[in-house]
């Protein structure tokens, strides 16, 4: 069985081991593409769907971006990966991913609404690397880039005994 292509392509950055975002979108009429830095995620993913196997990357996000060409995907999700990768990056990341947009192609992302960065204990007490810019930044940033907020969702989870903030924006790329 083959995925079947079409004008809608979907890309996915942290796409991990394919659950729950590429199970919906591969079982629809889009096609898709997901990369994730882990080759561990990678490899469940390709496992869990094997008949999709090679539209699993294990590529780092920015640098997929710049190689990309212009006017590519109708839409970008990333959930949980943005946060991971140092602010310095974080404006020629949404830059690149508005130019691989197609026009009027979204973006889902979400992010941490208060500025801070620094480094976690993570898995097996490895590091984790993580930042964000505050709320305001991260809305005129994306509108002077291009984007249209379309719409926007906050979620309270507790997380290492503490309330974790977590906004969800829905962007639009207009010309």
């Amino acid at each position: 069985m083959t995925h079947p292509k079409n004008s809608s392509k979907i890309h996915e950055f942290g796409c991990a081991s394919g659950f729950p975002i590429e199970k919906a979108i591969l079982k629809s009429e889009k096609s898709y593409l997901g990369i994730d830095l882990s080759l561990d995620q990678i490899n469940l993913a390709r496992k869990e769907f094997p008949q999709w196997k090679e539209y699993f990357l294990c590529t780092e996000m920015l640098s997929f971006c710049k190689k990309e060409p212009s006017n590519n995907y109708s839409g970008i999700i990333s959930m949980f990966l943005i946060r991971h990768l140092p602010r310095i990056y974080h404006v020629e990341l949404f830059t690149n991913i508005y130019r691989i947009l197609t026009d009027l192609g979204v973006l889902l992302i979400d992010f941490s609404p208060n500025s801070d960065e620094g480094r976690d204990p993570w898995f097996k007490d490895l590091p984790m690397y993580w930042s964000s810019f505050s709320k305001d930044w991260m809305y005129l940033s994306l509108k002077e880039l291009g984007f249209t907020l379309i719409d926007e969702y906050e979620d309270i989870k507790m997380f290492n005994k503490k309330d974790e903030k977590t906004l969800f924006l829905l962007y639009q790329k207009i010309l």
